[in-house]
């Protein structure tokens, strides 16, 4: 998203990136799943709306 890793918070959100739209969500979401071997659900992708919530999900997947 063009911003630098150490900019990102918990926080972070598509209100405080600009760049954050919904083909940059779905970016992030694929890189995800490909970082962490993970498949979210399209309930699971909708219900990110920020970084703490990404983490929080992947924290419910088996193997994470």
């Amino acid at each position: 998203m063009g911003v630098a890793a150490h900019e990102v918070t918990e926080t972070s959100s598509p209100d405080t990136i600009e760049s954050w739209d919904s083909l940059q969500h779905m970016k992030l979401i694929l890189a995800v799943e490909e970082a962490f071997g993970v498949q979210f659900s399209d309930r699971d992708i909708v219900s990110i709306k920020d970084v703490q919530s990404l983490i929080a999900l992947l924290g419910r997947k088996p193997g994470t």
